[in-house]
């Protein structure tokens, strides 16, 4: 049995003619199947109470990073695996998926061929991170620039897609301020402002800038990218260089692989994991689950 989690707000509107679509593409094919829809926020547990783990071979997202990040935890340490059809505004975790993105002349073309991965079942074993351990990530967790930026973008999304993030990007390359925070990677700290810190699984987010070239999902790590305090005129000149992944080479930028990484900083901040906010306590720690989840390619 195929599980199909639908998050309706997906796709502005799209799911229902990509639901009509899996629907006659799996009764073709004589696959068993069942749709199941997301109602609200954090309704992981609902969904999963409609999941026959005994009979469910695989459970398929669709939806963007954001609905990955709040199912991919069913699928973890169980023997199911776990399928993505891409219809959000930005899909950033496909670009690290091998041939997880492509351009389509179709709506109907690009829902066939996610389709029919699903039903091919080709996969791979994957990581996730999972912070304070109890939320799971499937591509990129971060705090700091990045989450005034996913809030000025939302209400652009509508209108400009995933070109959204970069539009709010460059506002924030001139208004944001770094923070003072202490970063613990495998038992070594530092306390420094930072502008950014992203942990990574994947190497995109934000609207497919390349923030991470060195992640992978398959590698048992996490890849921390800091970005500290820097002249505005360096800030301004560095952004650019994130899209192509051509921004490592500057020295207020830093990377790290480790397998646990953790963050103190005042009070509490706003986490954002794979898209979605959440408001998080001192100390915020995230942890690598090596070949957590059997991702269909």
């Amino acid at each position: 049995m195929i599980y199909f989690i639908v998050n309706p707000k997906a796709g502005s509107g799209k799911t229902k003619k990509a639901v009509s679509i899996i629907s006659a593409l799996m009764n073709k094919r004589g696959e068993e199947y069942s749709f199941v829809y997301t109602e609200k926020k954090d309704d992981a547990k609902r969904v999963s109470s409609l999941i026959n783990f005994k009979k469910a071979t695989a459970i398929v997202c669709i939806g963007g990073d954001g609905t990955l990040q709040e199912y991919v935890g069913i699928c973890v340490g169980k023997d199911v695996s776990f399928g993505i059809i891409p219809l959000g505004s930005g899909n950033d975790f496909m670009c690290s998926v091998p041939d997880g993105m492509r351009k389509f002349r179709s709506f109907r073309r690009k829902i066939a061929y996610y389709t029919d991965k699903v039903v091919c079942r080709k996969t791979m074993l994957i990581d996730v991170l999972i912070v304070n351990g109890e939320k799971y990530c499937l591509n990129i967790g971060g705090t700091g620039m990045d989450i005034q930026i996913l809030k000025d973008a939302q209400p652009l999304k509508k209108i400009f897609g995933g070109a959204s993030y970069f539009i709010s990007l460059m506002k924030n390359v001139i208004f944001y301020r770094a923070e003072k925070m202490t970063l613990t990677t495998d038992g070594k700290s530092r306390t420094e402002k930072f502008l950014l810190l992203a942990f990574c699984n994947g190497a995109y987010y934000g609207g497919k800038l390349r923030i991470a070239p060195p992640a992978q999902i398959n590698d048992g790590s996490i890849t921390v990218c800091t970005v500290r305090e820097m002249p505005l005129i360096k800030l301004v000149a560095l952004f650019p260089l994130v899209k192509p992944g051509k921004h490592m080479k500057i020295k207020q930028v830093s990377f790290v692989d480790c397998l646990k990484a953790t963050l103190r900083f005042e009070g509490k901040r706003i986490v954002n994991l794979d898209g979605n906010l959440f408001e998080m306590k001192s100390p915020l720690t995230i942890e690598v689950v090596k070949g957590a989840v059997r991702l269909i390619i």
